[in-house]
């Protein structure tokens, strides 16, 4: 899990076309202004306790409804992956890309610190139509019914075209001075891809659709006017528009993932404002020393038709300590930044942030990936 507080030196970018300058400028302020909230929030905190038990133990309101025992124990997310039909395409075209979604996701969710169950699902023969997740048959329906999510990936456009442009000529030329001239061959791959986190439950719902539309352009002097291009060429033009994609997709899928726990103890330091919060997460659900975490309140309402909804508001940002146990942590917060009281029983979610030089030299994910 990457963190804020380091910045590793990690270049992401593929080996064609990419965003303007006026892009990364744009992506540098906003990078810029969200360090400037973390800090704002959190504060400078330090990661290291030396006494824990020397600090007071603080009583604690409770947050209602108070999570009940099985949300306390579910702290990891279980996910499964589902091929959808992909409408015009051949699917046998689709075979690598569709594989490298996979992992690509999977890496994403694991990192994340969710669980991949059902790998049987990934054959294309168990492809799911456009029903309810209920009308999976056999084996494959009790597999999807025991995840938390379903993450279902359609293909939309997976296409290759090529354009030929004569070589520039003078006034004073004609056609034959310039008929052994190479020409401009530039060669395009388009790819659309759709990734919808299906909530499973007594009434299965799409809970979010992430969009990703990419292309990749090569251009290159030839004389052949055919433009035709090396298959090992083009595989890796398709490999880097979807690994473009898929970086993207990893900040806002992994915030989707992310593992859930809760506040359960407040201490302070003797006299001393510092602050330190018991939460259920540990180093088993991928937490580190120095690692950032949200504070969220969670908010329940009710539909007229009498459905329940649940959302989260962020109260605060806090820095893992390191007092670090494979179920517990210790998060360094200050109360006087949060916007509201933190109670026990308020959730805590971990965040993965992207480093400054990932956001300049990364793809442009603003014209790549859409929510909805």
């Amino acid at each position: 899990m990457q963190r804020l507080f380091q910045s590793p030196c990690r270049n992401t970018g593929g080996r064609f076309a990419r965003s303007s300058d006026r892009g990364r400028a744009f992506r540098l302020a906003a990078v810029v202004a969200v360090f400037g909230l973390v800090l704002g929030l959190s504060g400078c905190l330090s990661s290291r306790v030396s006494n824990l038990d020397g600090y007071d133990v603080i009583a604690m309101n409770r947050v209602v409804p108070y999570p009940d025992a099985e949300e306390m124990r579910k702290r990891a997310f279980e996910i499964v992956i589902i091929d959808r039909p992909s409408v015009g395409i051949d699917e046998s075209t689709l075979k690598n890309a569709r594989s490298q979604i996979r992992r690509g996701i999977e890496k994403i969710a694991a990192n994340a610190g969710a669980s991949v169950i059902d790998r049987s699902l990934q054959d294309l023969r168990a492809l799911r139509t456009e029903g309810v997740l209920s009308e999976l048959d056999g084996r494959a329906n009790q597999a999807v019914i025991g995840a938390d999510y379903a993450l279902a990936t359609r293909f939309s456009t997976f296409r290759y075209s090529s354009t030929f442009k004569k070589p520039f000529r003078f006034l004073w030329q004609s056609e034959e001075d310039i008929a052994g001239k190479p020409g401009t061959c530039s060669h395009v791959v388009e790819v659309e891809v759709d990734i919808q986190i299906i909530k499973i439950g007594t009434n299965d719902h799409v809970d979010k659709t992430f969009a990703l539309k990419h292309h990749i352009e090569q251009k290159n002097k030839d004389l052949d006017s055919a433009c035709t291009i090396a298959p090992v060429t083009l595989s890796v033009m398709f490999e880097t528009a979807l690994d473009d994609a898929l970086t993207c997709l990893s900040l806002p899928l992994s915030a989707r993932l992310a593992p859930r726990g809760h506040i359960l103890e407040h201490r302070k330091a003797p006299e001393s404002e510092r602050h330190l919060y018991r939460m259920s997460l540990g180093t088993a659900q991928g937490i580190l020393p120095g690692d950032t975490v949200e504070i969220r309140r969670e908010q329940r309402a009710m539909s007229p038709s009498g459905e329940e909804s649940r959302s989260e508001r962020v109260l605060s940002l806090g820095r893992v300590s390191d007092q670090v146990t494979p179920q517990y942590s210790w998060v360094a917060i200050d109360p006087a930044k949060a916007t509201d009281e933190i109670l026990e029983g308020d959730v805590v979610r971990p965040i993965e942030n992207e480093s400054l030089l990932e956001s300049l030299s990364g793809p442009s994910c603003g014209s790549i990936l859409q929510e909805r």
